[in-house]
């Protein structure tokens, strides 16, 4: 996200900080003998809400270990989120998947290997996007460079509680789904409007739709699928974990970037 990572982390930080207010569970894993560990998918260095979450559980020190597809630094580990088969079972207390689930290519899989990593009683904390930094898409079609190659965003998460939860994030991002900003090209994110176009979208022309919170999850289930890719939705997140808590940030008014954040802190069922 880059100058969000500021509000980004900050948002973060202060949603886990309520989950453990509600729930204690963190502190709890604090007390688990052997000491706590915390591992990181996707996690090229341990950013404030790793560290708040290394505080939490281990007061004296959690053993930390941060994991990425590219590691650029000798403390971190190669490990690639789509492919976990190498990693021991029941290895950690608590696992972060932040700012890079919307590389899962395999919902299940991941979800099942996942689970597998976690001791009984562990969590799982996973921040979900919706629309992208240039465009306000249900369909993921950002394109970013990961490792010098192209890799599309492909997988999602949203629930009914979501939105019932955080109706004013959810509105604030459906009101750019309906009537996107002049400047912003939803038919090509990040590809600048010409002029013409941005003025005749400012007096009333340029895409509409009728997005409400009621129609929001067909949609997304619809235009990701098209596209082929994935909405993971509660029957299938129901098989491998609870969510314990929810959170979620638009961060277009502190930004104008059009990420929809959902934070979801998961615990293992079945095992």
């Amino acid at each position: 996200m880059g100058i969000s990572n500021r509000h980004h982390f900050a948002w973060l930080t202060e949603a886990l900080e309520a989950f453990e207010r509600e729930t204690g569970r963190l502190a709890a894993i604090r007390q688990r003998s052997g000491g706590p560990t915390l591992w990181c998918l996707a996690a090229p260095r341990l950013d404030p809400p790793l560290e708040y979450l290394a505080t939490a559980i281990g007061a004296h020190g959690a053993r930390v270990a941060l994991f990425d597809k590219f590691p650029t630094d000798a403390s971190v580990a190669e490990a690639d989120l789509n492919d976990l088969r190498r990693l021991p079972d029941g290895a950690c207390d608590v696992l972060t998947l932040l700012r890079a689930s919307y590389f899962i290519a395999e919902p299940a899989t991941f979800l099942a290997e996942a689970r597998r990593l976690l001791r009984p009683g562990g969590l799982l904390v996973v921040d979900w996007l919706h629309g992208l930094s240039d465009a306000p898409v249900l369909d993921l079609r950002g394109d970013p460079r990961y490792g010098g190659g192209p890799t599309p965003f492909t997988t999602t998460y949203a629930d009914p509680q979501m939105l019932a939860d955080f109706p004013e994030e959810f509105g604030a991002f459906m009101s750019h789904l309906n009537r996107p900003p002049a400047w912003a090209n939803v038919e090509q994110p990040g590809t600048p409007l010409p002029l013409r176009t941005r003025l005749a979208r400012a007096l009333g022309g340029g895409p509409r739709r009728r997005i409400t919170p009621g129609t929001y999850l067909d949609a997304c289930r619809a235009e990701l699928a098209a596209a082929g890719k994935h909405l993971i939705e509660p029957a299938l997140m129901e098989q491998y974990f609870k969510v314990l808590f929810r959170h979620a940030r638009y961060f277009y008014p502190f930004v104008r970037k059009f990420n929809l954040y959902l934070l979801t802190v998961l615990e293992p069922v079945g095992g």
